[in-house]
């Protein structure tokens, strides 16, 4: 029996010792940090009444020991911060456990609410950490801008101004013999399924310091060029005496489905950009178009399509669709239009360019005319058409800056420099970018004029 006893005393004692020895270890250094992911988290602008995207601080605790936060909370909590704490959703958490060498997550949104404002605002707040007697702050901070609403989606005439972005989250109708103007530097977002319906009469009023834009209302660098992203424009057989100048549309379905049931309706443009498309930039039915200096580039489909009739003039136009999100099976400009009709369609100092042989498609007519400009095409269709071509060049590359991030800008090695029709270039004497086509006589193709640039 007493054998027993020591030997049960003495593995207690073994017990008991390996126990103290494998407790583990906690920092209480009070001039120890932790180490954030980031040195701040910044939300791109955001849309008041609109909640923000999800992102992630990592918190690690570089020490050999294990710590406890007394507690992790929002310095102000009335900002519209919402904290997700290890997965626990609350602004506040308390007796938070970090392991030896480990981390936890903070996942941060944003939501603030509509405070009748023009300007957009700074929201600011901290995130603050307590622990072994002290603060640690780590900093959120976004700008956020109040948005104009449509409560009734039928619009009447009206003017829309540059003081505040519009928030289209529905389709808007703009009602026919009603006419909506536009003021430069106006800025509209769209929400996925959104467009604007047009049965009135459009008048988008832009110039080349302050360009209106249409797009989506994700404005964060991840959805920058992704098509899709809302519905787009369409005018109607109502919709007549359309001008659109120096309006940067992106990111939509479809640019601009201009569709009538007769003749009688007129589209014009200048000085336009439509860019990605899951679709077609511009397409339309049975009505006029008439374009200067517009580029439409990377659609799914075609950049332009021309059905039904119609009289057709693009001057100094950039056509350009090297699509890679998918197969394109379609050619950049295909022309239906004017099967049973004399209408005409007209290309004048512009470019027809994309990463197909044939990148323009013709139907049962032969009323079109290409001069002096820049064009994708086999030599079959070439020769088959070589009485609609005068002074063109194919199939030779136009050299831009940057196709690959849209700056259709000419190199200097480029073939399309001084080779565009004076006469008319002297009709739009001005580019893209507002410089002159004509200083030297010999204006180029296309809707940007080299500028020669000394380092």
């Amino acid at each position: 029996m007493r054998r027993l006893l020591s030997s049960l005393i003495f593995f207690s004692f073994i017990f008991l010792f390996a126990t103290c020895d494998n407790q583990e270890e906690f920092n209480h250094d009070p001039n120890f940090l932790l180490n954030f992911s980031n040195d701040s988290i910044t939300f791109d602008t955001i849309f008041s009444g609109l909640p923000s995207t999800t992102k992630q601080l990592k918190i690690y605790n570089p020490s050999s020991k294990a710590i406890y936060l007394d507690k992790i909370a929002l310095e102000n909590n009335t900002e519209g911060y919402t904290l997700n704490i290890n997965g626990a959703e609350g602004n506040t958490a308390r007796q938070v456990y970090i392991p030896a060498k480990d981390s936890l997550y903070i996942f941060i949104e944003l939501n603030v609410q509509d405070d009748n404002q023009d300007a957009p605002r700074l929201i600011e707040d901290y995130i603050l950490l307590t622990y072994n007697s002290k603060v640690q702050k780590f900093l959120l901070k976004s700008w956020v801008q109040d948005v104009i609403r449509f409560k009734n989606n039928e619009l009447q005439t009206q003017e829309w101004t540059q003081k505040r972005p519009y928030f289209i989250d529905n389709d808007l109708y703009l009602k026919q013999d009603q006419t909506l103007t536009i003021q430069a530097g106006t800025k509209v977002y769209f929400q996925k399924g959104a467009g604007i319906h047009i049965h009135g009469t459009l008048n988008i009023d832009g110039s080349f310091e302050t360009p209106v834009f249409f797009g989506s209302h994700r404005r964060e660098e991840l959805y920058k060029n992704v098509p899709g992203q809302w519905k787009g424009l369409f005018f109607y057989t109502e919709s007549k005496n359309n001008v659109i100048s120096h309006l940067q549309l992106e990111n939509a379905i479809n640019g601009i489905s201009a569709q009538s049931e007769t003749n009688n309706n007129n589209l014009e443009i200048e000085y336009s950009q439509f860019l990605n498309f899951s679709t077609t930039g511009i397409e339309t039915n049975n009505f006029n178009l008439k374009m200067h200096d517009v580029i439409v580039s990377n659609c799914g489909e075609q950049a332009v399509l021309l059905e039904g009739d119609g009289n057709f003039e693009f001057i100094h136009c950039n056509l350009i669709n090297n699509w890679f999100i998918s197969q394109r099976t379609t050619p950049c400009l295909s022309f239906f239009a004017n099967e049973e009709s004399n209408k005409a369609l007209k290309i004048y100092n512009s470019i027809i360019w994309g990463s197909k042989t044939n990148e323009f498609e013709i139907g049962q007519t032969n009323t079109f005319q290409i001069e002096n400009s820049l064009v994708k095409l086999s030599s079959e269709m070439q020769n088959t058409y070589s009485n609609q071509f005068e002074n063109c060049i194919f199939n030779t590359d136009p050299q831009f800056v940057d196709k690959n991030n849209h700056n259709y800008n000419l190199n200097a090695e480029s073939v399309l420099i001084d080779k565009a029709k004076l006469d008319i270039a002297n009709i739009y004497p001005l580019d893209f970018n507002g410089n002159s086509r004509t200083s030297d006589t010999d204006p180029d193709i296309g809707t940007f004029e080299y500028i020669e640039t000394t380092d």
